[in-house]
């Protein structure tokens, strides 16, 4: 029987997606009240947003595969409403922000939604001008979109769905690619929502972002949803002392030979590109771990993208491995410099993740390490673009380690990940670097730089608008 009263009840939901002989979530039940916060927890590909999919009618309706039970709203049952018709009353956030941006500029991303509402244009004026306000983006509001950070269109795009009020948002990952600032922002901007009766069901590992906000949390595993108390699980450092990570996984030599004087592996000066002030300069060694710290926009991805190539410094030199790199091609640098990208889905080309891993001169051993080692040996025959994004961040990871790069630039890649599967990759990482491999990567994750022992480099912010 259904509950009026209630903004959302799942009914002994099952989906199987195309191609499966097996559901990927079966029996799931769940409640959903007016001005609640509701965490979904679990690990990569447990089917957390294939939960978030079903509600939203992605699934089945754009992406095939076969769903039964029930998901009523408000006590009606959606099972004939299209996509369109359910945003009118519940929003999306996917894991992949770039999927929903369909505009050149800030505010031509945030009226465009508005605009196919049919909203009268003086209030759509006064609505996306108090979203500008709300999530801090004022100053990047003729700003084209390209130039902000992941960060930053994170904001943007959650700005475009809470601008119209709907009563039910669902938000998968949401503070993956914020900084800490970004964090406190949008924890307080979905408290306010609560309290104004939106109901809000939320995808993230962070626990200790989210655990105080959520009233209840459910865990999938093995497909199936449950209660689970993330007030008990959900203090971030605990997750990690569980899986040892903290105690007895790791033990950090910065260098694994030549440890008292290690060579230099990439040298940087005066380095700067698109007329904003010049980086800092950097000095890096043979097995040295470094962190690009910053706020989103503050031109980290940027750094990495001179680094590796991608661009070209307007001013300065780089030098790695002792020569200078001006006047290489990318395919020269990307023999001695690996790049995984913050975005998964810009990297991987194969027709199986078994392919992405067995690249040609790939030794046999290194490419069996990396799919055991990365947790992907099971999923060897599927097509990469058919994982969840935390999977494919793990095959990306795995596809550049392949090649035996000697420095490995790492842009945010450990965001969707659970505790366990970010152990496993953190574990491969420390075995490229004990091995000789330089690693530099860009993370919000505090607990990650600690883990890695990482020398931490500041990166100011760029007001002008770069990534980052």
């Amino acid at each position: 029987m259904s509950n009026d009263t209630s903004q959302l009840q799942v009914i002994d939901l099952c989906f199987t997606h195309i191609g499966k002989s097996q559901p990927t979530i079966e029996g799931v039940n769940l409640t959903v009240e007016p001005g609640e916060i509701i965490l979904i927890a679990g690990a990569t590909g447990s089917g957390k947003s294939t939960l978030l999919n079903c509600i939203a009618g992605i699934s089945p309706e754009h992406i095939g595969g076969k769903l039964s039970g029930q998901i009523l709203y408000q006590g009606v049952d959606l099972k004939e409403w299209t996509i369109r018709q359910r945003s009118q009353h519940f929003c999306i956030l996917l894991q992949n922000v770039e999927t929903q941006i369909f505009t050149d500029r800030v505010w031509e991303e945030l009226v465009f939604g508005l605009e196919n509402w049919n909203i009268d244009p003086a209030q759509i004026i006064i609505l996306a001008g108090a979203v500008l306000q709300e999530f801090g983006l004022d100053e990047q509001r003729s700003w084209l979109i390209n130039q902000l950070s992941a960060g930053q269109k994170q904001r943007l795009l959650l700005g475009c769905m809470l601008a119209t009020g709907q009563p039910l948002l669902l938000l998968d990952e949401p503070f993956g690619f914020l900084d800490a600032k970004g964090v406190d922002l949008l924890v307080e901007i979905l408290r306010s929502r609560r309290s104004q009766g939106q109901s809000i069901i939320l995808i993230e590992h962070r626990f200790d972002v989210v655990r105080e906000i959520c009233d209840r949390a459910y865990r999938f595993e093995n497909g199936r949803l449950s209660p689970w108390d993330v007030q008990k699980h959900g203090q971030y450092q605990a997750n990690y002392e569980m899986t040892g990570i903290l105690n007895a996984g790791f033990s950090m030599d910065a260098t694994p030979s030549n440890r008292d004087n290690p060579p230099i592996v990439l040298r940087s000066e005066n380095l700067s590109w698109g007329g904003y002030p010049a980086y800092p300069d950097l000095q890096i060694t043979t097995g040295e771990i470094v962190l690009l710290k910053g706020d989103n926009g503050c031109g980290k991805t940027t750094l990495l993208k001179l680094l590796s190539g991608l661009l070209k410094p307007a001013t300065g030199k780089l030098e790695i491995m002792g020569r200078d790199v001006s006047k290489r091609t990318i395919v020269q640098i990307a023999q001695t410099v690996g790049f995984v990208l913050q975005n998964p889905n810009h990297q991987l080309f194969a027709d199986s993740v078994r392919s992405e891993i067995y690249q040609p001169g790939v030794p046999t051993d290194v490419a069996e390490y990396l799919l055991k080692q990365l947790n992907l040996s099971k999923f060897d025959q599927q097509h990469p673009h058919s994982l969840s994004q935390g999977q494919k961040r793990r095959l990306a990871l795995g596809a550049v380690l392949a090649r035996q790069p000697q420095v490995c630039l790492l842009d945010e890649i450990m965001v969707g990940q659970d505790p366990q599967s970010l152990v496993l990759m953190l574990n491969v990482l420390q075995d490229f670097t004990q091995k000789g491999g330089t690693l530099i990567f860009t993370s919000h994750d505090p607990v990650v730089a600690e883990v890695l022992q990482a020398r931490i480099i500041n990166i100011k912010s760029q007001k002008n608008g770069t990534d980052g």
